[in-house]
């Protein structure tokens, strides 16, 4: 799961903080003028994108194949579901590829992603990719590289790093030609489109990695040309964004401006708050906008989908160049003090009552459980801003549990929004936690009825 390190983000923020008002820096924002202009944006798309992925964590999803891979009795296995997802979507990425100590890319899960096939043919030729090619079995990505929409556009991509990815991120840094060739090789071989990185750094992007991060995208670009997709997926939080132009130690650069020439910007729109993060009090996980009304609580963060893209649009990222991020998990929290009158938004919790679900972290669970949870005496709620629907959430005060999440009314509202904003589209992770397609709870339906409802009109 994406941005599981927020936690040594946020406590870092306060030393970044400081160390910014030391240097006298936070008042040092750069002027527009200083930064080169923004790919021309030329209104929204004609074909608004629609991205998910799919994971080879098979200690979360086990009951979620690749359709035409193999299970442990070498028997092909079937995912009516996910048949059904591919026709809301555009663009579909293999989570998650990692980087080796050289630059180059390899297989991370042999049991899961690799055939016996793949190790006579793709493996004998790039053995770097394929450590450990005894344990081979499923062949997850060469299934996943056959599939197909029913409209034949589905565009297949890798995406490199997932969470906790910091010695990723420093090997393709450092190695970017390796990067790039293995990247490249991979891609063609298995006749796919393009590629997503997902580098999440243990705390902020440091100084020289933003300059190096818009040229290895760049040099993909190149190698790949320019019908490739290609993307940056990164966390909506304003100082992990900053660290990219402006890192503590050094002045502000156009790095996101650049990288949106050659890449999408992903914005995770979610891991905003969380049962395991500081604060001590519950928080929605994926707010559209900022609530005015947010407690001014020690270590409690402040962010929201609006303020990242905001952000991004200030430092010269044409918005046909952001995907919207939203999840298709939710946060719980328990113990949480019932109050009169109140709906234990931003109330204290207790981290020890707090259930550990099907993703196996305390408080979070895919939204497959919500339909059953929420019917077990929860009253749900939303939060509107300037009269704008921003967050749904749920409060059972008797169990002292509140849940954050998104549903097909909140994802509608991400929808429209990016309309209104002309942005690139939207993003969601991740597909096998989202409820079957067809039923009114499923994020991708909603997602794609709304984005496209348009170009019917």
């Amino acid at each position: 799961m994406a941005a599981l390190n927020r936690r040594k983000f946020l406590i870092a923020i306060g030393a970044l903080h400081a160390a910014l008002a030391q240097a006298g820096t936070l008042a040092a924002v750069p002027t527009l003028a200083a930064l080169p202009p923004a790919v021309r944006n030329l209104g929204p798309p004609l074909h608004a994108i629609l991205m998910t992925y799919w994971s080879d964590d098979t200690s979360r999803y086990a009951d979620y194949p690749v359709p035409g891979s193999l299970s442990s009795r070498g028997a092909i296995q079937a995912n009516p579901q996910l048949l059904r997802q591919l026709d809301d979507l555009d663009v579909m990425a293999y989570a998650f590829l990692k980087v080796d100590a050289g630059g180059e890319l390899y297989f991370r899960r042999p049991d899961v992603d690799l055939s016996t096939s793949d190790v006579g043919d793709f493996c004998h030729e790039w053995p770097s990719a394929c450590p450990h090619t005894t344990a081979a079995l499923a062949g997850s990505f060469d299934a996943f590289a056959r599939l197909q929409n029913q409209r034949g556009e589905l565009q297949k991509i890798i995406s490199v790093g997932g969470s906790a990815s910091q010695s990723s991120l420093d090997n393709a840094l450092a190695h970017p030609e390796a990067f790039v060739r293995s990247a490249s090789a991979l891609i063609h071989a298995f006749h796919l489109s393009g590629i997503d990185l997902d580098f999440e750094p243990d705390a902020f992007f440091s100084s020289g990695q933003g300059e190096r991060y818009a040229q290895l995208i760049r040099q993909l670009r190149r190698a790949l040309g320019p019908g490739a997709f290609i993307s940056m997926e990164i966390p909506a939080d304003r100082e992990t964004l900053r660290s990219l132009d402006c890192p503590a130690d050094t002045r502000c650069r156009a790095n996101l401006a650049h990288i949106a020439a050659d890449a999408y910007v992903s914005l995770m729109g979610y891991d905003f708050h969380g049962p395991r993060y500081p604060g001590g009090i519950t928080g929605n996980d994926s707010n559209l906008y900022a609530d005015p009304d947010e407690p001014l609580v020690p270590q409690f963060y402040h962010v929201s989908d609006n303020q990242a893209v905001e952000y991004l649009t200030f430092r010269r990222v044409a918005p046909s160049r952001i995907l919207l991020g939203f999840p298709a998990f939710f946060v719980s929290y328990g113990g949480v003090h019932p109050l009169p009158e109140r709906t234990g938004l931003y109330q204290s919790f207790d981290p020890s009552r707090t259930e550990t679900f099907d993703l196996g972290l305390p408080g979070l669970g895919s939204d497959k459980l919500l339909p059953g949870l929420l019917r077990s005496g929860f009253t749900t709620h939303s939060l509107r801003v300037a009269d704008e629907l921003s967050a749904v959430y749920a409060y059972n005060p008797s169990l002292r549990r509140w849940i954050s999440y998104d549903d097909a009314a909140s994802v509608a509202a991400k929808a429209s929004y990016v309309e209104s904003r002309r942005l690139a589209g939207m993003m969601m992770w991740e597909m096998g936690e989202d409820v079957p397609p067809g039923s009114a709870q499923s994020l991708l339906d909603s997602a794609h009825r709304a984005l496209f409802a348009r170009l019917t009109r």
